[in-house]
């Protein structure tokens, strides 16, 4: 068989075409790529001769859940096979998914590897709900965490289970169990209480992760070692996508053998066709040359132009500099403007929730403007790893409700987010491994429970067609050697593998014994005593505004924080991570004042924008005479934006000196509110709570233990919660923000670990609210 593309589409040995096919299909299932891609081509070019044999190939592919028809005799044999499946799982599943179900069952560990669209969410769903005592989802992302979230609530309407995206006893009262949908970073929690919750299983998703040379690799394989340690009786599931060796991770972590089982999937329940854009024009190319043709084949079409006029949607793979710099929306103008304003009022309440939580305007020209918003009422989406949690919840729920016409991504979405498209436009290939770009390639296609053959597509530019042919040809292969048995070059990274290796990883904290004595040596007191000191006046929290306005107390603060983040490090800063170190602690300040997110992105953005100088110059404009107008706008023209230190990883002792909007590059009136917000919740996400936090309330609380300085006690509930209110922080135990604590807490009568107890007005609440409350109602 060969050249059939070009067959295909002059009409030519269709059914010998078809033949081969439908034969490979019934002998080995919709194992290969290349059979996948024919069927594509068939529905598109042929699809009056392909409907005739449709219900064949979607019984030969054993899609039970489309409750296809039986005509043939081999269409009865999958019909009973199926038919045997519901009864012994009670479940329409699949082959594969019947397969991942026994696999799990049987084994105390079990690993495995799938493409994208196997289903396997599905499958953990149905176990979990259907497992007795606690379950920890691992994910590697907190977009992941949100899909997760939701989809339980969905699931599972049972109030006396818990479903939790932090470890917390809570609500004890009316739950029996829990469910917790965490990172590896979060699940450091569950160690510290390993004794209150009975786990039965640990399913890590996406767990390619450990493959990473990298601390987050580090830690990923720590947490296992952790929960055999903490949790030897529970399951451990392992799920992985294109991955051939999906074994590696039973012997990378050592679990015996005997109980231990792996297997790879190469099942795909999804047709997937492959476009190259060379020179204005679209080309069609198949990855296995020998069989699809040699020769890039004339699209007679635009098929991005196809997709939006049919009502889809488009997934645009790009850089976050060509977002922040707005390069992607020039190049991709002409279908932007295919995307009408939509006129849905859920589509609205939905952009209305992420403006009010970043504090945003959507007209163009105003302060505070956003084009994230402003891009969304025409259903245009921005998804990247700074997008704030709660606004990235928001955008999901909005693309996975129809609204998204084209999402903007970078690799966040390669991480298994189910948000699925109908093409997925790979506009670059920088920094992108091969595991990566496959799984984020799997996004291309929807799974539906119609009758029909499902498809997506992938687009490349000139250039990239012969890299995609070998990323999608290739073997992934994950190591089967985790870090914490090799050699660590980066000394901190060192430091932390001996201390896990060893068991001298603080459960409480989460830091080494070593950084622990640190934290507790006569160097460590004097700074401690300098910042409360500094921080409290005659036993109360001295107020923002003292701070700010005394700039000798302001710098001093930064100093001693300085200090203390430099003995923990046990090294002087430079001049890069004094800067962001700074920030973030101006930040911190900003948020144990309780200051919402969307005061601290206004109050960066106000200094940024020099915006009290612009208003004072524009007062100039509209009260003064017309000279004096001319050199106010001259003035207002001429004046660049504030030296705003912007997020970077710290520690990295080869940091820089920068700032975010450039030395006289960006004008104040230009400082871009988006960046704002994305870079605030990096300092808030990256560096306040997933580094400074855990450093800091270990030693405040090691200080109030030596001392009994309740100062010190305050100061790490306000590093740890953004609060010392009791009712507040029980908020925040059970999932609530301090947005939602705003509306909330006014209906709160009681709250703590046993249940929280709402006022009889809670029902007249908006449907919005009483969603994130009802769990609890």
């Amino acid at each position: 068989m060969k050249d059939v593309i070009k067959k295909i589409i002059n009409g030519e040995e269709i059914e010998n075409i078809i033949d081969y096919v439908l034969n490979n299909i019934y002998k080995y299932g919709s194992n290969d790529i290349t059979n996948m891609e024919i069927l594509c081509y068939l529905y598109i070019y042929q699809k009056d001769i392909f409907l005739k044999y449709q219900n064949s190939i979607l019984k030969y592919m054993g899609l039970t859940y489309k409750k296809i028809k039986t005509e043939t005799m081999p269409e009865l044999i999958f019909g009973m096979y199926s038919k045997y499946v519901k009864e012994k799982y009670h479940f329409d599943y699949t082959p594969v998914q019947a397969s991942i179900v026994d696999g799990i069952i049987e084994n105390r560990c079990f690993s495995f590897s799938a493409p994208t669209s196997t289903g396997k969410s599905y499958v953990f769903r149905n176990i979990i709900t259907r497992t007795e005592n606690d379950v920890v989802i691992v994910v590697p992302s907190r977009a992941l965490i949100n899909e997760y979230y939701h989809t339980m609530c969905e699931l599972i309407k049972d109030k006396n289970v818990n479903i939790l995206t932090f470890i917390e006893k809570i609500n004890t009262k009316k739950a029996k169990r829990n469910i917790f949908i965490v990172t590896p970073e979060r699940c450091k929690e569950l160690f510290k209480r390993k004794n209150e919750f009975e786990v039965d299983m640990f399913l890590f998703d996406e767990a390619q992760l450990s493959n990473e040379e990298s601390s987050r690799g580090l830690f990923f394989d720590s947490i296992i070692r952790r929960v055999q340690k903490a949790y030897p009786k529970a399951k451990c599931i392992f799920a992985h996508p294109f991955v051939k060796n999906p074994e590696a991770q039973i012997e990378k972590n050592h679990f015996e053998k005997d109980s231990s089982y792996a297997k790879c999937y190469r099942y795909r329940n999804v047709g997937q066709m492959f476009y190259l854009l060379e020179h204005g024009n679209y080309y069609h190319f198949g990855i296995d040359k020998e069989i699809m043709g040699n020769q890039k084949q004339l699209c007679l079409f635009d098929p991005v132009d196809q997709v939006l006029k049919g009502g889809g949607s488009v997934l645009v793979y790009t850089t976050k500099s060509s977002i922040y710099n707005k390069k992607v929306f020039k190049e991709f103008a002409k279908y932007i403007r295919m995307c009408p304003k939509l006129t849905d009022s859920e589509a609205d309440e939905y952009i209305l929730q992420i403006k009010k939580y970043i504090g945003a305007n959507d007209d163009v020209g105003s302060e505070c403007y956003s084009q994230m918003l402003d891009m969304l009422k025409r259903g245009i989406v921005i998804h990247h790893g700074s997008l704030p949690l709660q606004a990235r919840l928001v955008i999901e729920k909005f693309t996975q409700a129809g609204y998204c016409k084209i999402c903007f991504a970078t690799s966040t979405l390669e991480q298994g987010i189910n948000m699925p498209f109908d093409i997925v436009y790979l506009n670059t290939f920088e920094a992108s491994r091969p595991l990566s770009l496959k799984n984020l390639i799997g996004r291309a296609g929807r799974s539906t429970q119609e009758n029909k053959f499902d498809f997506g597509s992938i687009i490349v530019k000139n250039g990239c067609m012969s890299k995609l042919r070998k990323i999608m040809s290739e073997e992934e292969i994950l190591d089967t050697v985790s870090l914490l048995e090799k050699k660590v070059e980066d000394s901190d990274m060192n430091e932390f593998k001996q201390a896990i290796l060893e068991g001298t990883l603080s459960d409480e904290y989460n830091i080494t014994e070593k950084q622990l004595s640190k934290l507790k040596d006569r160097d460590s007191t004097q700074i401690i005593e300098n910042i409360l000191n500094t921080m409290f006046f005659e036993g109360e929290l001295v107020k923002l505004s003292t701070i700010n306005e005394d700039m000798n107390c302001k710098l001093a603060l930064y100093d001693h924080f300085e200090s203390l983040y430099e003995v923990f490090l046990g090294r002087d800063l430079c001049e890069g991570e004094k800067s962001v170190l700074n920030t973030a602690i101006k930040i911190l300040l900003w948020q144990i004042h309780c200051k919402t997110f969307k005061d601290i992105c206004f109050y960066r953005y106000a200094y940024a924008s020099k915006k009290k100088e612009r208003d004072s110059i524009k007062s100039r404009i509209s009260e003064g005479d017309e000279f004096d107008e001319f050199i106010a706008r001259r003035e207002l023209d001429s004046m660049y934006a504030a030296f705003v230190t912007g997020y970077a990883d710290i520690p990295n002792k080869n940091l820089k000196l920068f700032s975010m909007f450039g030395n006289n590059e960006t004008k104040a009136i230009d400082v871009d509110y988006d960046r704002i917000v994305f870079d605030t919740y990096d300092y808030l996400d990256k560096i306040i709570n997933f580094k400074l936090s855990d450093i800091f309330v270990a030693t405040f609380t090691e200080y109030y233990k030596k001392t009994n300085d309740e100062r010190a006690k305050r100061l790490s509930s306000l590093v740890r919660y953004g609060t010392e209110d009791e009712k507040e922080i029980w908020m925040l135990k059970y999932g609530f923000s301090f947005e939602d604590i705003e509306w909330l807490e006014p209906h709160v009568m009681s709250i703590n670990e046993e249940e929280v107890i709402f006022d009889q007005n809670i029902n007249n609440l908006s449907k919005e609210k009483i969603e994130k409350i009802k769990r609890f109602m």
